[in-house]
């Protein structure tokens, strides 16, 4: 979407009729909206201020039917502040694109502010168009991209390399956005309208029931992955940024990243997208190390966990471990904290807040179920089945 086209066609007509302007999409998610002009309103700017429109300014306005509406009309303000707009429904070909929001603190607008609206309601309604087909296109090319299917793949890089940003030496990616809140049409749409990398033109999106794909092209960075900053060229700190705005809309429910590793060329794309889908299922299954982002390089042992069958991580566990957590569950977390402190007495006890006599007392209780904590194996062997249980939601109990 050109939202800097848009922009300067909000801006142009907020000075034109002397008003504040928003302008909506068709589930009422905020595009881009003018600076204040003269009085506004709590509602504009909470909806400024989180880049959303809340559960309780939809239901607000669900009242006027909006969707069925053709024509402007005003909507009137109430006594708890909400100030009188008029609304401007956006459809071409009869569908509905979305809305243009003028905030009307007198109740009035003169029939020369009127026309201004008019001028610009084909405009934007056509632009709004332009950019769906856009992304139909966009999401087609993805799904030829990813497709295991020879002919449909070859057709996908067809396409992709007419797209000059993702040529040599630029590397591809693949992000992946699941989870519960996916099923919030505002989610879906809300991922839409993020920008994954700097240059628009460097990404291919995808929005289906199921899940949101961003393929990313990028230039490869010097800097480690593992400094927590950069993962493949991309900033983490702006990619959570970008999924705490998708969280917003979600009533609650996680909408979880997985970001996938660089590959080289477009033909690879499909391994970083498996691994994208991989990073993402861990973090809804056990949490993210921080925030909405998962990338498959800080996954640690999961990245092999991940890859199991569930019967076969299952059976994996050593049964000493799983009849510890079924006979004395606080051994078991006390034995966790003790293992990924380095094995530190003190600095454990004080992390449970225990004594440490009462941690002795339970390290002897692991020893009793026939572990020896001076092996490196059987330390190994509890670590690796807690993360496997932690994988499976059987821990913590």
């Amino acid at each position: 979407m050109d939202v800097t086209l848009l922009q300067e066609v909000v801006n142009a007509l907020s000075r034109d009729v002397e008003r504040p302007v928003v302008l909506e999409d068709e589930d009422q998610q905020p595009i881009v909206h003018s600076p204040h002009y003269g009085q506004t309103d709590r509602m504009r700017r909470d909806t400024i201020m989180h880049k959303s429109t809340s559960k309780e300014t939809v239901e607000y306005f669900r009242r006027y039917d909006l969707a069925s509406r053709t024509e402007p009309f005003v909507v009137p303000g109430n006594e708890r502040g909400v100030l009188p707009r008029l609304c401007v429904p956006l459809r071409y070909d009869e569908k509905l694109l979305g809305y243009v929001w003028v905030l009307l603190p007198d109740e009035e607008m003169s029939d020369d502010h009127r026309r201004a609206v008019e001028r610009v309601r084909e405009p934007l309604a056509e632009t709004l168009w332009l950019d769906r087909l856009s992304r139909l296109r966009e999401g087609r090319i993805v799904e030829d991209l990813l497709n295991d299917d020879h002919d449909r793949r070859l057709r996908g890089l067809v396409a992709v390399e007419a797209k000059h940003a993702f040529d040599a030496p630029a590397r591809t990616m693949v992000l992946v956005a699941v989870g519960p809140g996916w099923a919030v049409r505002a989610a879906r749409r809300a991922f839409v309208m993020q920008r994954w990398v700097a240059d628009p033109a460097s990404q291919l999106r995808l929005v289906d029931v199921d899940e949101g794909v961003a393929v990313v092209a990028h230039i490869a960075s010097g800097r480690d992955a593992a400094d927590g900053v950069l993962a493949g060229g991309l900033d983490l700190d702006a990619l959570e940024r970008s999924m705490g705005q998708i969280n917003r809309v979600t009533d609650g429910l996680p909408v979880m990243l997985g970001v996938g590793p660089s590959v080289a060329s477009p033909g690879a794309l499909p391994r970083s997208h498996r691994r994208a889908r991989q990073a993402a299922t861990v973090a809804l299954r056990i949490g993210p190390s921080k925030g909405f982002v998962s990338t498959w390089e800080g996954l640690g042992v999961y990245r092999l966990l991940v890859q199991l069958p569930r019967d076969a991580l299952a059976d994996g566990v050593d049964p000493r471990l799983v009849g510890l957590i079924q006979d004395v569950p606080e051994v078991a977390a006390t034995l966790e904290v003790y293992l990924d402190g380095g094995g530190a007495v003190a600095a454990a006890a004080d992390t449970l807040h225990i004594h440490r006599t009462t941690l002795y007392y339970r390290l002897e209780k692991v020893t009793e179920a026939g572990f020896d904590l001076h092996s490196g194996t059987d330390r190994m062997t509890i670590q690796v089945g807690f993360a496997a249980l932690r994988l499976l939601g059987r821990w913590p109990a």
